[in-house]
């Protein structure tokens, strides 16, 4: 009861800032409606008499690739960055040595974001994606529980990568390699805005080592063709087992970081 009390006041706290800067709030949901109504023209333009044999897999809809891929970077930025902007909002607030004081220990604060972040990323995402997918009558075939569960099961290894990030960030205080060098990976070999197979052979392995290469083809597999449970049970298991690997990594460097910053005194600079 303790646990959802906290979490329903960080949301309501989020919707609270949210809504104190309409301004703000506004501009950043067109931004990103009129992001993916660019992606959505895009395909509309490429798509026109021509045929596309490396998505058929997906459909062949070329529009809808470009959408999915387009969502999928919004919850991967979402995993990647919501750890680090926890910590660098209390320290420009001032109040993470207070915070740390009280009976809610990083663990809490770090969930009760993410939850709260995730929340308002898939109502943001249904909405727009349902408004394009009317615009532009984008052919889905979406099984919901699937892309739900793939969704959630991507992100394990995501927090990972996440909780690497934010201890980076204890020490470095400002510039995050890390988050940095796995975004711009994912843009270019997870297959977000062009099919892996069109890469060299060479560097192509360097997909199947990232986490969102598995979840960007199982999205698409459940959202676009229907996939269920069992047929992508393969990906699902790779994708638990890096996030077996990445998550108690993460937790242990975050630890080592904060001791660290604690004992030099500058857990709360920025």
């Amino acid at each position: 009861m303790k646990f959802a009390v906290k979490l329903f006041g960080f949301i309501k706290r989020d919707v609270i800032i949210w809504f104190s800067y309409r301004t703000q709030f506004i501009l950043g949901f067109l931004s990103g409606f009129v992001g993916i109504i660019q992606f959505g023209l895009i395909g509309k333009f490429i798509a026109g008499g021509n045929y596309f044999p490396l998505i058929e897999k997906y459909g062949g809809d070329i529009l809808a690739y470009f959408i999915t891929g387009s969502v999928f970077m919004s919850y991967t930025n979402l995993a990647l960055s919501t750890f680090k902007a926890s910590i660098q909002r209390e320290q420009r607030m001032g109040t993470l040595e207070y915070f740390l004081l009280s009976d809610t220990p990083f663990w809490q604060l770090f969930t009760f974001n993410f939850l709260s972040g995730f929340l308002f990323t898939t109502f943001n995402i249904l909405f727009i994606f349902s408004a394009l997918v009317w615009l532009f009558s984008v052919k889905i075939n979406p099984n919901i529980f699937g892309s739900f569960l793939v969704l959630l099961v991507v992100m394990l290894p995501l927090i990972g990568i996440g909780l690497i990030s934010a201890a980076i960030i204890l020490i470095t205080k400002r510039g995050d390699p890390v988050g940095w060098i796995y975004f711009t990976l994912t843009g270019l070999f997870s297959g977000i805005y062009y099919p892996v197979e069109i890469m060299p052979k060479f560097i192509r392995g360097i997909s199947y080592l990232l986490p969102s290469t598995y979840g960007m083809d199982l999205l698409r597999k459940t959202l676009l063709k229907g996939y269920n449970v069992v047929q992508i049970r393969t990906g699902l298991l790779v994708m638990v087992i890096m996030g077996l690997v990445l998550i108690p990594f993460g937790v242990w460097l975050f630890k080592v970081s904060f001791n660290k910053a604690r004992k030099e005194g500058t857990l709360a600079w920025y």
